[in-house]
């Protein structure tokens, strides 16, 4: 585990210098020990290439300083070493971070690098290099806009003729790899295992099941080979009265033969299920393309009828139709089976998302406007964005984005609670604005969902065992910038703006969620870096055939927490770990005090102490939970021993989806930019809400822990003396 922390190099660099001004009194080559100016390396990693006496300097300092030190590439990061103190905000970042085990305070993954810049000595223009371009034969700097929308920029002033180039060519290459398997992606030892379930088993999904008890579904093992489709996982839920060879003529109709599944329900019947639109390469009797097929078929079949003679009547025309060879039947026939899986035989509710949504081409060009806003390379280019800010980021439509999907996720939650509708998701693939729906709405109407462990379940569940293209999407390799959008990050920023209005609702912080967005472009966090489970699978085995001696483990990002006990015990061990108080602080910054203090109140009330101590009451359960995040392990694993807790809808969380109600997420968007340039682009009010807990309140909440504690300890000293 301690083998990649970075060791201290020799003091043989310059303090802070300005940048402008380029003293010339750079280091020396000359009585340096180079074996000790190197990164640490995890197992399997190795160092490409490097550059002596490079400058690091953020764009935005306004007296431009920098640090002196060497830049290393590796098959894994980008690693800039020195001795030199570590900026404030640099170390408050990193300790936040998920992936803070693997990387340095100064490193970067490769996968993290969205564009990689050249620019002139004066900083004044710049020029974007590309894999496969020629390189010129003098670099003076290189400026890296990483996806996390942070700029970095080096400078080879005094760097030794060729070491530039050789750094920049390793970059490019490694950075931007033409498939999967070629990044970084196993670290050469098995990761803590964080209990949460795959949904890659039968169980898991049975265990969704039992806990919604929706009824009328099944667990179907017919793609166990993904013989029916890649990027479903090998188990699926599907309609009762589904035959698995129904399911699989049905799915050939399905764009990725992706047919309906079901990822979510209710006790009354209403299912929430998600499907691809029918395969454009369809045709009818007449060898016509059937481009798209109208989703609204079977309400115009059957919405008009009312009691069970007329639903039979119905289901006897649709029977008839299906017959007649029609290219829409295979889609109106599942439909007809989720219709018929309702306990009341209910109609359920079709969203075309491909009509009601943003495209994904539409969402990737607001999140480029997006980037541009918050990467500017200068002070000067800041200053003159923050006088437009407002309009600027009101034309990029992301905000406008985001209101649409809240207001889709409201109107399905409504459906399911109010009119007990089951809910059928369609868009082109399946596996895209589908997945954000989904989970908002499970998010709105399920406690559940709202808690850590609940939530790290509906994100395995929904957007990794559900076959999430992430490797398109976030643009892990070169080749598929046409199908890059960040429908992960609008997914995140819609969770923010619920976590604004209801700032008791959700177990996590904001700064949780910025953590995710940022472990989604770390190699290591596999769970965010494939395409579907078979990819995953894919890759997996490519690897082990490549290094046979060598066992490959893929690493879920959720172990991040189950991790954590091992990471005190090193430091109680003496390790050169992260400090405990660090690690504290980071574990805390995750959780909401707001949420915490809420479950502490649901148990100030007469007799608390005593139902506490009944495994039957609800306050038992209460305690259980603060006592598994405020106690001594302060370990968050799913442990499937764990009696499954039935589902109760929660209608609580309605949102204000108007545009003037929602705020731009400055923690995600300007986490690198200097605090007076943050006060500049939002009032201060709106930062101190979007802002950490007072430490204070994190010791209001510890002292409500103990005093707890002692009173059930004296409650139970007293119940053994009698």
């Amino acid at each position: 585990m301690n083998s990649h922390r970075k060791s201290t190099p020799s003091a043989r660099f310059t303090t802070y210098i300005d940048f402008e001004e380029r003293p010339i009194d750079v280091p020396e080559e000359t009585n340096v020990d180079e074996e000790k100016i190197e990164p640490q390396l995890l197992p399997g990693e190795i160092m490409i290439a490097r550059a002596n006496n490079v400058l690091k300097f953020a764009p935005l300092k306004a007296n431009r300083t920098g640090i002196s030190g060497t830049l290393f590439v590796t098959n894994f990061k980008v690693s800039f070493v020195t001795s030199l103190p570590v900026e404030a905000k640099e170390r408050e970042m990193h300790s936040k971070s998920l992936q803070n085990r693997f990387l340095g305070v100064h490193d970067v993954c490769l996968s993290e690098v969205d564009m990689v810049n050249q620019f002139s000595e004066d900083n004044t223009k710049k020029k974007r290099l590309l894999y496969n371009a020629q390189m010129p034969p003098r670099l003076s700097g290189l400026q890296l806009v990483l996806k996390s929308l942070r700029v970095i920029n080096f400078s080879f002033k005094f760097t030794p003729t060729g070491e530039d180039i050789r750094v920049a060519q390793a970059l490019l290459h490694h950075a931007f790899p033409t498939s999967i398997d070629h990044l970084f992606l196993s670290c050469g030892y098995p990761p803590s295992s964080p209990g949460i379930p795959d949904f890659c088993r039968a169980v898991d999904w049975e265990h969704e099941l039992q806990r919604t008890r929706c009824p009328n579904w099944r667990v179907s093992k017919h793609n166990e080979f993904f013989n029916l489709c890649a990027s479903l996982p090998t188990v699926l839920v599907v309609p009762r009265d589904l035959l698995d060879a129904q399911l699989e003529q049905a799915a050939q109709h399905f764009q990725g033969t992706r047919p309906p599944v079901w990822c979510w329900g209710t006790p009354a019947g209403a299912a929430l299920v998600r499907m691809a639109q029918i395969s454009p390469s369809i045709t009818d009797n007449n060898d016509n393309p059937v481009a798209r097929v109208p989703v609204l078929a079977l309400q115009a079949a059957s919405g008009f009828l009312v009691g069970r003679t007329g639903w039979q009547w119905a289901e006897r025309g649709l029977h008839l139709a299906l017959e007649e060879g029609k290219p829409r039947q295979q889609e109106n026939r599942m439909m007809g089976l989720v219709h018929r899986c309702h306990p009341m035989r209910l109609q359920p509710k079709i969203f075309d998302l491909d009509q009601i949504l943003p495209s994904l081409k539409e969402i990737q060009i607001s999140y480029i406007k997006l980037r541009e806003l918050h990467t500017p390379d200068d002070p000067t280019q800041f200053w003159e964005q923050d006088r437009h800010y407002f309009s600027r980021l009101e034309s990029s439509r992301w905000l406008s984005h985001i209101s649409k999907c809240l207001e889709v996720a409201q109107n399905a939650a409504t459906a399911i609670l109010h009119q007990n509708s089951s809910v059928i998701l369609q868009d082109a693939t399946g596996c895209d604005l589908s997945a954000v729906i989904s989970s908002l709405v499970q998010l709105l109407l399920d406690p559940h969902m709202r808690t850590i462990r609940g939530f790290h379940c509906l994100i395995q569940k929904e957007w990794v065992a559900l076959g999430h293209p992430f490797t398109k999407r976030l643009g892990h390799t070169r080749n598929q910038l046409e199908e890059q959008s960040p429908v992960w990050l609008l997914f995140l920023d819609c969770v923010y703006q619920v976590s604004l209005q209801h700032h008791t609702a959700l177990e996590f912080t904001s700064e949780y969620l910025v953590a995710l967005w940022h472990a989604a472009h770390c190699s290591l966090h596999s769970s965010f870096m494939f395409n579907s489970v078979n990819a995953k699978y894919s890759a997996s085995d490519v690897l082990q055939r490549e290094n046979p001696q060598q066992p490959i483990y893929l690493r879920p990002v959720w172990s991040w927490w189950a991790e954590d006990k091992s990471i005190i015990e090193n430091e109680q061990n003496g390790s050169d770990e992260e400090p405990l108080d660090s690690k504290i602080s980071a574990r805390e910054a995750f959780l909401n005090v707001h949420y915490i203090q809420k479950l502490f109140k649901s148990l100030a009330i007469s007799g608390a102490v005593r139902r506490i101590s009944d495994p039957l009451s609800s306050a038992y359960h209460t305690w259980q939970h603060i006592d598994c995040l405020m106690g001594e392990t302060r370990q968050l694993p799913y442990d499937p021993s764990t009696p499954i807790v039935p589902l109760q809808l929660d209608g609580s969380l309605r949102l204000d989806i108007s545009l003037s109600n929602l705020r731009p997420w400055l923690g995600c968007f300007c986490a690198w930019l200097s605090e007076p340039a943050m006060l500049t682009l939002n009032d201060s009010e709106s930062l101190l809400k979007d802002s950490s807990p007072a430490s204070h309140h994190w010791s209001h909440i510890h002292e409500m822990y103990n005093t707890m504690k002692d009173l059930l300890s004296q409650s139970l000293a007293n119940g053994a003396a009698q």
